[in-house]
């Protein structure tokens, strides 16, 4: 018990000292950076001029700053020793980005529907997601909104996947429905 109490006391000595001395090389440092830049006044007949000279750091101080710098380093580490505070905690990795659900409903032949959202890229990709988790079946004003890109734009989408035979489009009323290709569309049955 008396020599964890002695452990105790001289731990909060160093402490206090250890931050004494962080407090004086941090008031040092800023002495150093805050010093006035020399001044020259011009007198040329009835005006003068004050033109200040810009102020240039010696090697010497670059070399104070340095080890202020370094006992500063080695203070601050062992105030956090002191106090118990972790420096390296293990992390777990987080993933920060919400993942979606997967896109196939057949979990045991996830096929070529993960193929090809791997393939597309951006707009294309969400237009697949968003048809995909439709049943594959999407009114292409349905898709406008789900999308919130523009009319003109949804329509270059669809041109490029329909080209390269993604999807179908056939007329519905008004507007096109949109359905991912037979070949695709099979899988997900």
């Amino acid at each position: 018990m008396p020599g964890e109490i002695i452990q105790l006391m001289t731990c909060r000595i160093r402490l206090i000292l250890t931050v004494a001395v962080l407090i004086l090389l941090s008031i040092v440092a800023i002495n150093m950076m805050l010093v006035n830049a020399p001044v020259v006044i011009q007198i040329e007949g009835d005006t003068f001029k004050v033109i200040e000279i810009p102020y240039s750091y010696t090697t010497k101080d670059a070399y104070i700053l340095l080890v202020i710098g370094l006992v500063g380093g080695m203070a601050i580490s062992h105030i956090l020793l002191c106090l118990k505070v972790p420096l390296f905690e293990p992390t777990q990795p987080t993933n920060t980005e919400k993942t979606a659900p997967d896109p196939c409903p057949n979990p045991q032949n996830p096929g070529q529907i993960n193929v090809i959202l791997r393939a597309l890229e951006g707009d294309e990709k969400k237009t697949i997601k968003i048809m995909v988790e439709n049943g594959g079946d999407i009114l292409q004003n349905e898709l406008v909104n789900s999308l919130d890109f523009s009319k003109a734009k949804v329509s270059r989408i669809l041109m490029n996947l329909e080209r390269r035979g993604i999807v179908t489009k056939s007329k519905y009323g008004l507007t096109n429905r949109i359905s991912l290709a037979d070949d695709i569309r099979g899988e997900m049955k």
